[in-house]
């Protein structure tokens, strides 16, 4: 592409400013942290709405299963929107969107008029606008953020996620309190923040053309199948997918069976709920300390290292469940990387992908990471049941420990040797440049 070539490459300046001097990150960061921060408020406060009206869980559930089947099926047509048209529209759009929901959903209840069919609607509706927000979005900190940058980068990204995850809930409980309303006004204020911010990014956010094919008509359904043969034909691409697919898959079963265990073994709901918050916690402590970890440890070691960790704190648990603070702390020893690992493999893709495909790639990764977790506790849970929960954890085990070792003979993890925007993409094509700073909004 022609244009690119004029476009000066900032991954290679050594004199990048920090971060925090990046006024389109720190905008961006900003923005979405409120945005995050309000959807865990609301997270909380739906399914407490639904029980203190409907007074079922299925019910409550059902506006949960809402909500998650829009962001589903619509992350792959997001992604493919997102590489078609004007991101920056987008993303306002996706916006305005989710703060109309929200604040239909705060006046049905400060109205006193929660139905919830009208509720389960308006859920469904908000995961199709998050899918489609999430879509555009997933281009932005590469563009914004020098390609040297990146895991720093992201790595702020993942712990403003776990704070406002940490955060959100007793937050929504709290508002939840004062008046059922709350939560969902909070919300859709949040949103009217990431709005602001995403009118006011001075960095053109694209989507950048891609090589034009004679005779080519391009068409959605064409594009889609274009990014889905881009991961196909790239090992990288295609290892980090079937990795976030199984690990997600294994870690929902982990939770789920960590609660069980805990309890068959006679735990309270109190030492359950502390010994799952002590495990959060080395959670967000791998968070915070993301930055540090993945500028002083190569990528490939970092991926080997956690990929052993894992099993061997998992099967820990099978002897320590009666005794909940050991679990809870061997649990969160076992994942407190695994943020790093995240920001890695992150960084990786999105500095080996072309602008104009970024958007379908990045969503495809979101699908193969969720897609299979919800089947997590449903398998896990007919396991405990048939053979006692023992067994479903071993089976994670072993699941765990094939990964690692898949991961010493892989070349594609070798490509984690290099740092971001050091290499070619899959394809052997340079990487695309980031786009000027101080370019005109788009």
């Amino acid at each position: 592409m022609a244009h690119d070539e004029e476009r000066p490459d900032h991954g290679e300046s050594p004199t990048a400013a920090p971060l925090w001097r990046n006024r389109d990150y720190t905008l961006w960061w900003s923005g979405t942290a409120l945005s995050n921060l309000g959807t865990s408020v609301s997270t909380l406060a739906f399914p407490l709405l639904i029980l203190a009206t409907a007074g079922s869980a299925a019910a409550a559930g059902t506006v949960g299963t809402c909500a998650g089947a829009g962001l589903l099926v619509g992350l792959l047509p997001a992604g493919v929107l997102a590489d078609r048209h004007s991101r920056r529209a987008i993303l306002i759009g996706a916006s305005l969107v989710q703060l109309a929901t929200m604040a239909a959903v705060f006046w049905l209840v400060a109205a006193g008029h929660p139905w919830l069919p009208a509720i389960a609607a308006l859920a469904l509706l908000q995961g199709l606008a998050s899918a489609a927000f999430r879509g555009a979005a997933a281009p932005v900190v590469r563009r914004v953020v020098p390609a040297a940058q990146l895991k720093a980068a992201y790595a702020g990204a993942e712990a403003r996620d776990y704070g406002a995850q940490l955060a959100g809930a007793p937050l929504g409980g709290l508002l939840f309190s004062l008046a059922r309303w709350a939560p969902f006004l909070a919300d859709a204020l949040s949103f009217a923040a990431v709005t602001i911010a995403s009118a006011l990014l001075r960095t053109a956010l694209g989507p950048d053309p891609g090589p034009a094919r004679p005779g080519a008509r391009s068409s959605a359904l064409r594009d889609l199948g274009a990014g889905l043969a881009h991961i196909r034909d790239r090992a990288f691409l295609r290892y980090a997918l079937l990795w976030l697919a199984l690990m997600n898959l294994f870690l929902g079963g982990v939770g789920f069976l960590f609660v069980v265990a805990l309890r068959q073994h006679g735990a309270s709901s109190t030492r359950i709920g502390a010994a799952e918050a002590l495990a959060t916690a080395c959670a967000l402590g791998g968070a915070l300390a993301a930055g540090r970890v993945v500028r002083r440890v190569p990528g490939r070691r970092l991926v080997l290292g956690v990929s052993w960790m894992m099993p061997i704190g998992v099967a820990a648990l099978v002897p320590l469940a009666g005794r909940p603070w050991l679990a809870g702390l061997c649990l969160g020893a076992s994942t407190v990387l695994v943020t790093p690992l995240n920001v890695v493999l992150t960084s990786h893709v999105m500095a080996t992908t072309e602008d104009a495909l970024t958007a379908r790639v990045a969503s495809a990764m979101g699908l193969a990471a969720m897609g299979l977790g919800w089947l997590a506790p449903l398998v896990c849970g007919a396991l405990a049941d048939a053979f006692g929960v023992d067994v479903p954890l071993l089976a994670v085990v072993v699941g765990l420990v094939l990964m690692a070792g898949a991961n010493h003979v892989l070349p594609a993890v070798r490509e984690l040797s290099a740092e971001p925007g050091e290499g070619e993409d899959g394809g052997g094509t340079p990487l695309t440049a980031d786009p000027p700073h101080d370019a005109v909004p788009d």
